[in-house]
């Protein structure tokens, strides 16, 4: 399983940060050079500054693990309909 948790540091200051968004990342084909994945992207609202709360899943077919894991957040991203 791969974790991407989005941390803000409000200026700076890590000591206030604060977590606002995970995608648990899960390969479904045990490891296989070419695998399947679900994602699961979590994001808490924050009304103040007018952003939406987001709790989706996505799935990826035959993604080759060798194109490392930032293609495959990029096609996992292009595949959610974030609010705008």
């Amino acid at each position: 399983m791969m974790v991407v948790t989005i941390t803000i540091w409000p200026g700076g200051d890590e000591a206030a940060s604060f977590d606002i968004a995970q995608m648990k990342i899960e390969n479904e084909s045990r490891l296989a050079d070419v695998s399947d994945y679900t994602a699961r992207i979590v994001q808490c609202e924050n009304r103040r500054l007018g952003v939406q709360g987001i709790d989706t899943w996505v799935q990826i077919s035959s993604h080759p693990r060798r194109d490392g894991p930032w293609t495959l957040l990029k096609r996992i991203l292009d595949r959610v309909d974030l609010p705008s």
